[in-house]
């Protein structure tokens, strides 16, 4: 009995020795494979100053970006004008008077001789007589030469040259979520050339109108949720490269704009 003591308490020694052989022998390697893992620095540092690089100029593409389309904004503007179907006796349209007195809108020039597209309801039509401010304040008698009154658009005549015009895109591609902004004259011209920015929220609206107990469809329309107000009518809708969104049809070889649905 003793000697079977003796042998059990022999081999609980020997496999404790055993256990703490092996993880002696475990840390020891380890310590050593770990202490001669050296850190590049070099590597580390730049590693970091890559992504600060590539954070800096994806700042910097933004900035160049923004800093570009309010350029292109800039030079729209030119081309936006003030309508209104009174005269005023002021030294600008474009000072004290408010929409409801003079039934004011917008209107965007599209040729350097003077031919300006707005909505007929702005002009009046064909025939009528408008009057048109310029951006500089020059006022000048506008006559009516092209309207259509399904459409809504109109095209007035200035005798003027060398105007700074803008350029007619093509929304047949345009894609709902992308950048838009509109330009015009809200709540009277003491705001005129207002810009305010959206996205294209969808497009081939169709809307029913309700006028004199009659019924009409207003359909094609592109909806933007850019922030449009009385006095805006007639004002151009475009892109961050300036062009004005308008969509074209085959039919009669004729391009039309659309009317603006404002989703607000």
């Amino acid at each position: 009995m003793r000697r079977y003591k003796k042998a059990s308490n022999f081999k609980k020694a020997f496999s404790t020795f055993i256990i703490l052989t092996i993880i002696w022998i475990s840390g020891f390697y380890l310590y050593f494979t770990y202490k001669n893992i050296e850190i590049d620095n070099n590597q580390y540092t730049t590693s970091r100053m890559q992504q600060s690089t590539v954070i800096e100029q994806t700042v910097e593409k933004e900035e160049e970006k923004s800093k570009n389309v309010a350029d292109i904004l800039e030079k729209t503007m030119e081309s936006v004008v003030g309508i209104s179907k009174l005269k005023d006796n002021g030294s600008s349209i474009f000072s004290t008077s408010n929409e409801t007195s003079l039934g004011l809108g917008t209107g965007v020039i599209v040729s350097e001789n003077g031919y300006i597209l707005s909505n007929e309801h702005v002009t009046g039509g064909k025939f009528s007589t408008c009057y048109v401010t310029l951006g500089n304040s020059k006022k000048y008698d506008g006559t009516v030469v092209w309207s259509d009154s399904d459409l809504d658009l109109s095209i007035t005549k200035i005798n003027e040259e060398n105007l700074q015009h803008i350029t007619l895109g093509n929304s047949n591609n345009i894609r709902i979520g992308e950048t838009v902004y509109a330009i015009g004259n809200p709540i009277g011209f003491e705001f005129r050339r207002t810009v305010t920015s959206g996205i294209i929220s969808s497009k081939n609206r169709t809307i029913k109108l309700e006028e004199n107990n009659q019924v009409s469809y207003m359909s094609d329309l592109i909806q933007t949720d850019a922030t449009i107000n009385p006095g805006n009518s007639g004002g151009p809708l475009i892109y961050p490269n300036g062009e004005v969104i308008r969509y074209k049809y085959s039919k009669n070889n004729i391009s039309r704009r659309n009317r603006i649905c404002n989703s607000n």
